[in-house]
């Protein structure tokens, strides 16, 4: 019969091209989760290091004082006060804010121990009220308290 006419190589050709675009496409979506993480860790690393810095300015300015309530509010005057506990809310960009517009809550509790002050620093994401940075700070005081 007609065994000598050339076969057309079009399906070859389209097979090829599925193939192609199937990797493409596989290769993209692995490159979109790996963006979108990145994002995200990116996020968590920027949360971190702001809460970090604003857990140090509490230890260092109590540190800094002489560690009464009275001394270490006076360099947060936004701060929202309770017995030995007091907490200064932020928004999502890290600066104090009223409770209303806060995205991030520090905590800070004081217990005296005799000589010895205690500070317990918690940072706070409200929107999950997850925490993100925990920093516990110590000082030394000439005369017991408590």
């Amino acid at each position: 019969m007609n065994k000598n006419l050339p076969k057309s190589k079009t399906a070859l050709f389209l097979m090829e091209l599925i193939i192609v675009i199937l990797f493409f496409s596989i290769a993209s979506a692995v490159c979109m989760q790996l963006f979108a993480k990145s994002h995200t860790i990116g996020k968590q690393t920027q949360e971190l290091n702001h809460a970090v810095a604003i857990a140090q300015s509490y230890a260092e300015v109590m540190r800094g004082t002489d560690g009464s309530m009275e001394s270490i509010l006076a360099a947060f005057p936004d701060a929202v006060v309770e017995d030995n506990y007091f907490e200064v809310f932020y928004d999502e960009h890290f600066q104090v804010c009223d409770p209303a517009n806060a995205a991030y809550v520090s905590d800070v509790t004081i217990t005296p121990n005799g000589a010895i002050q205690n500070m317990e620093i918690k940072i706070v994401k409200l929107s999950d009220y997850s925490e993100i940075y925990t920093l516990n700070a110590t000082k030394y005081m000439n005369t017991p308290k408590g």
